[in-house]
């Protein structure tokens, strides 16, 4: 019987189905039914040891949001604007108060938020380690989907604000639809997205006027459960390698992260394939449940599994396989050519190097190898689904791509990189052969 690679096809049928469910928070139906798909997948694959392990967590849910801006001479004059309540605020109801840019006790605050350019180039004071055979890196900036929120609402907080309206000054367009900050941290007053016209709007009234606003929406933040859910595959080895993402996101999102899910599965069944004497070790194929409540499923395996993490000799962590877009008129134009590819690896030559050659056989232009501590700046981890991995000490390869409509149902079919998905399931399984009879120890060395 000759072994399939999963096509393109297949694997973008796949996200189709996952994205077709709906948005996918912790806890929401489209991620319990994603649960039940994955086992169906790996018994379809022949694959029957399956485990779906559960843990609890805070499934936060809103609905009916209202904004009211008035100027205080003419409050008969009001404006609506549309707004997003703020992941994992309390409710309100019919708050009113007059809103400041300072951060004032009992007052409203409006908070001004850049997504962060990242220049290319800065890259490579990082890492001598890339593939970009075309030279786009000196000139090719990349705008993020984070900038410094959590400082600017903790600080309203903090200064004792009734609440906060927060927009990203430089979203490339118009939208106030941002699902962050994502840590199931719960906010003691409520908050509001508002999109960058509707923040340039309320700051120019600002300049010479008193505005007061009325916030009303409903949310709420319930205790549930979700699963990590995993197969495994026994191999010719003592030793694990783990394949892994997380299957929640924060909309129906194509990239984030249907597009793992799918490449993790596209794994499953080329390895289910492959006979277990053939098989260089044993394998785990893990989903992880709660990353967009605070990465919990991801800290939670790791917690529970220190002794196969003892064994494993690398964790391989997909997620994001994303389009580069230009703006036009304030709209998303997906180009021809990938957002820019960040590998996160451990610091062991050998794992880079074997990680860089699969990158330049496939192909798999704007790539990166990526240090695992020190970005973004100050960081003891990679800001990836493999973070706890690199916490308990376990080897990483963390492939991730971050566009700017990350977290914003802007996150459609047409942002997946459909020609990457071929390259980067044959790249994995290069690399996982090329690490055939390595131990824990052999990749624990660091250079």
């Amino acid at each position: 019987m000759s072994i399939q690679i999963p096509t393109k096809e297949e694997i973008m049928g796949w996200i189709i189905k996952i994205y077709q469910k709906g948005i996918r928070r912790p806890g929401y139906d489209a991620d319990y039914w994603v649960e039940n798909w994955l086992e169906e997948k790996l018994k379809e694959f022949g694959i029957n040891r399956i485990i779906l392990e559960p843990l609890k967590i805070k499934r936060w849910k809103t609905k009916n949001p209202k904004l009211l801006i008035w100027k205080e001479e003419s409050p008969e004059k009001i404006l609506e604007l549309p707004c997003f309540p703020i992941p994992y605020t309390v409710p309100a109801q019919n708050l009113t108060g007059e809103i400041s840019k300072n951060l004032e006790q009992e007052k409203i605050v409006l908070g001004r938020l850049n997504l962060i350019k990242l220049p290319t180039s800065s890259l490579k004071h990082l890492t001598n380690k890339y593939y970009d055979p075309r030279n786009e890196f000196d000139s090719l900036n990349q705008l993020m989907p984070t900038g410094f929120f959590h400082n600017l609402m903790n600080d309203a907080i903090s200064n004792g604000a009734s609440a906060f309206i927060g927009y990203i000054a430089n979203y490339p367009w118009d939208t106030c639809e941002y699902y962050a900050p994502y840590d199931a941290i719960e906010k003691r007053i409520p908050g509001v997205w508002i999109s960058p016209k509707g923040g340039k709007k309320v700051s120019k009234l600002l300049l010479n006027h008193s505005v007061h606003a009325k916030i009303s929406y409903e949310a709420t933040n319930e205790k549930v459960k979700t699963n990590n859910v995993y197969g495994i595959l026994e191999g010719n080895s003592d030793e694990w390698v783990i394949i892994s993402t997380h299957h929640d996101a924060p909309w129906a999102s194509a990239t984030e992260d249907s597009s793992g899910i799918a490449l993790v599965l596209a794994q499953a069944k080329y390895w289910s394939q492959v006979p277990k004497e053939k098989r260089p070790f044993n394998l785990l194929f893990l989903w992880n449940c709660a990353h967009m409540a605070g990465g919990k499923g991801g800290r939670s395996f790791v917690g529970k599994h220190k002794k196969l993490l003892e064994k494993t000799v690398v964790t391989i962590v997909l997620e994001h396989i994303a389009r580069d877009c230009k703006t036009v008129e304030g709209k998303l134009i997906p180009t021809d050519d990938p957002v820019v590819k960040w590998w996160f690896i451990t610091k062991n030559s050998e794992l880079q190097d074997l990680t860089l050659n699969a990158i330049k056989k496939e192909g798999l232009y704007r790539s990166v190898v990526m240090p695992t501590e020190g970005f973004p700046p100050g960081s003891e981890h990679p800001p990836t689904d493999a973070a706890p991995f690199h916490l308990a000490g376990v080897p990483i390869i963390s492939l991730l791509s971050a566009p700017p409509y990350l977290f914003d149902p802007a996150d459609t079919l047409d942002k997946v990189h459909i020609e990457s998905i071929e390259p980067i399931t044959r790249a994995i399984i290069h690399i996982i052969e090329q690490l055939k009879g390595k131990t824990p120890s052999d990749t624990r060395k660091q250079v």
